[in-house]
């Protein structure tokens, strides 16, 4: 059985900026709408959000200008119409708490359709973090002064970064990488967040060949199955019943580093407010950011409202100074701002 993607469209129509932001593209996007860079592809101001309930927008650097919110799925993930499609319907029907309702693929399925064995591979051939390695001194000089890393993050020494030009996918090199593995509420791991890097740990600095317009450095890639509501990189396992929870990577590891929580990862504000935890977890720390436009209170606070209502304790803690998060407080105080 196919996608029925009619009925999908219908689902999706007016819910395109939660979508987008479940699949990882950064809350602003939908807020500053025009004159800024794509999220997918870099640039400078390629990039215009129109939505229109459709999720139109303008990219000037595809052939075709742009398209709806599945063509900028697609755009965002890499792949197939079909592996974007997939990903909006398992965004959906987890935000409703129902099991996805797409059936697998016909035979013919092209390979890029199911992700999850070469993500699986991935992940094996990458090693574990160490200091003296790009994603240490990465990590490093983001401010975390970090003695041991957790086992949720390798090292990949020569990832590939591919872009599509003319319509087809071109490699622009290899590059040293930090992999965080992303996992359901299931124990499944569903994807890899990577990040691109130069040898001495620095963000790469990519351009594209053509415009010579910055590339991003960082991008989310979800195999095939898995349900991405819910998912989240597991930095530290609970302790004595608490979790805290943050956005990005690094601000969950300096959650980590300033207050000796275990913390997670949510990669986005979407996927912050749509958080599954383990039953264990009864004492919770929502360690949101601070943003201008109040994507990550927002979020923040409607996890914080769920948890609640479940039974748990929850404390909901926000930076003082605005467009900051914990990273930006542990790098302001210098040091740990207390166990809590």
């Amino acid at each position: 059985m196919r996608l029925d993607l009619a009925q999908l469209r219908q689902q999706a129509r007016d819910r395109w900026p939660d979508i987008l932001m479940a699949l990882g593209i950064p809350a602003e996007v939908f807020t500053k709408r025009c004159n800024q860079p794509c999220p997918a592809c870099g640039g400078n101001d390629r990039f215009e959000w129109i939505d229109k309930g459709s999720g139109r927008f303008v990219c000037r650097a595809l052939g075709s200008l742009g398209g709806d919110g599945f063509v900028l799925a697609q755009h965002w993930l890499g792949g197939d119409f079909f592996h974007a499609a997939k990903a909006v319907a398992q965004v959906l029907n987890g935000a409703k708490g129902e099991p996805a309702r797409v059936a697998a693929a016909p035979a013919t399925t092209h390979p890029q359709r199911d992700q999850r064995e070469r993500l699986a591979q991935l992940w094996r051939t990458a090693r574990p973090v160490k200091a003296d390695d790009p994603v240490g001194r990465y990590l490093m000089r983001r401010g975390l002064s970090l003695t041991t890393y957790p086992s949720a993050l390798r090292y990949h020494p020569a990832l590939a970064y591919w872009i599509t030009l003319h319509g087809r996918p071109q490699r622009l090199g290899h590059f040293p990488a930090m992999l965080a593995l992303v996992t359901s509420p299931q124990g499944i791991n569903v994807g890899l967040h990577r990040t691109w890097l130069t040898f001495d740990g620095h963000k790469a600095a990519l351009l594209h060949p053509v415009s010579g317009e910055a590339l991003p450095a960082k991008k989310l890639a979800l195999g095939r199955s898995g349900d991405l509501s819910g998912a989240a990189v597991r930095l530290y396992p609970p302790t004595d019943g608490r979790l805290a929870l943050a956005e990005g990577i690094e601000t969950a590891l300096a959650v980590r580093e300033g207050s000796g929580l275990p913390c997670w990862a949510a990669l986005s504000a979407w996927g912050l407010s749509h958080a599954v935890l383990p039953d264990e977890v009864t004492d919770l720390f929502v360690m949101a950011d601070n943003d201008a436009n109040q994507a990550g209170q927002n979020a923040s606070r409607r996890l914080a409202r769920r948890m609640q209502d479940d039974g748990r304790q929850v404390h909901l803690l926000i930076p003082e100074r605005p467009d900051s998060d914990w990273l930006d407080v542990l790098n302001e105080q210098g040091e740990s701002y207390g166990q809590r």
